[in-house]
């Protein structure tokens, strides 16, 4: 089995690449790690970058990066991929900071990329803008969300939750959810969400949304699946864009989530939610819906 542990990073098209680029580096707090005519890395802090930014006529999603496990290889990937049916090609320094990669199209018509190493930099985080931890985890519409879930398994994720049976949550590591899937018409991104320390964080973070003009759609209030407090906004392109803390930790042995004050049960394990009790546990009311 090809595994996965962690999100890389998400590659949009734009066609205002100055403009996205002032964002992620003004607003949100990257640190450009290149920039020319065609396209900008932009990084959270020691990864060379964990956003890829294309100029394109079309804005939205061009695909995603998902990092393998220690010891294996490119070649071995694609190996796997391909006696399970999936083509799949090697490709070399086709993106800045990753020497090699494997690329193939999910089930959905995305652009993935698997890849064992990515340059690392040195700047750390920067003292001005939002200044997220990571990028933490992508959201994307597909045809059908079970479909979806199933064929994810084989790069090693596990399905935590989901919203009924049109949004599925699922993570390759201790974080609540990595990727989900909602079952849409339409092929795009739902949202991209960045992780924040702490409550305090998230608070600060939406004051800076607000000197720079940036309305909030939603937020903040915790949702249900992952229990994380969150807050939406949409990137100058339209992209949804949220930010969120305290999201639950699973521990994957057990098969339950580490205890928080806000579990509905003790212990609290992987469940179907209903929608309304699922997108705020607050009350929260909000006029743009979510899924």
């Amino acid at each position: 089995m090809v595994q996965v542990f962690r999100l890389g990073y998400v590659h949009f098209g734009t066609p205002n690449l100055a403009r996205m680029v002032k964002y992620y580096s003004d607003v949100l707090g990257f640190s450009v790690t290149h920039q020319d005519a065609s396209s900008a890395y932009v990084s959270t802090s020691i990864d060379h970058h964990n956003v890829v930014l294309t100029a394109d006529e079309r804005p939205g999603i061009k695909g995603f990066g998902l990092q393998l496990r220690p010891g294996i290889s490119a070649a071995g990937a694609a190996a796997e991929l391909e006696s399970a049916g999936i083509p799949a090609t090697v490709r070399t320094n086709a993106l800045r900071g990753i020497q090699e990669l494997v690329e193939f199209t999910d089930v959905d018509g995305y652009t993935v990329h698997l890849f064992p190493e990515m340059q690392g930099v040195e700047h750390g985080f920067k003292a001005h803008g939002v200044g997220p931890n990571k990028v933490g985890h992508l959201s994307v519409r597909v045809k059908d969300a079970e479909r979806s879930v199933e064929y994810y398994k084989q790069f090693g994720f596990i399905n935590t939750d989901w919203i009924e049976d049109f949004f599925g949550f699922m993570t390759c590591n201790r974080d609540h959810h990595v990727l989900n899937f909602c079952t849409s018409d339409r092929k795009e991104m739902h949202h991209m969400a960045l992780e924040l320390r702490d409550y305090s964080h998230l608070i600060r973070s939406m004051d800076e949304l607000g000197r720079n003009g940036i309305p909030i759609l939603w937020g903040p209030s915790r949702h249900g699946a992952g229990h994380n407090i969150a807050t939406y906004h949409r990137d100058p392109d339209g992209n949804m864009i949220e930010l969120f803390t305290d999201a639950d930790i699973y521990v994957p042995e057990l098969g339950i989530f580490e205890p928080r004050p806000w579990h509905e049960n003790f212990p609290q394990k992987p469940r179907v939610w209903g929608t309304d009790e699922c997108i705020t546990r607050w009350g929260t009311s909000f006029e743009q819906s979510l899924v």
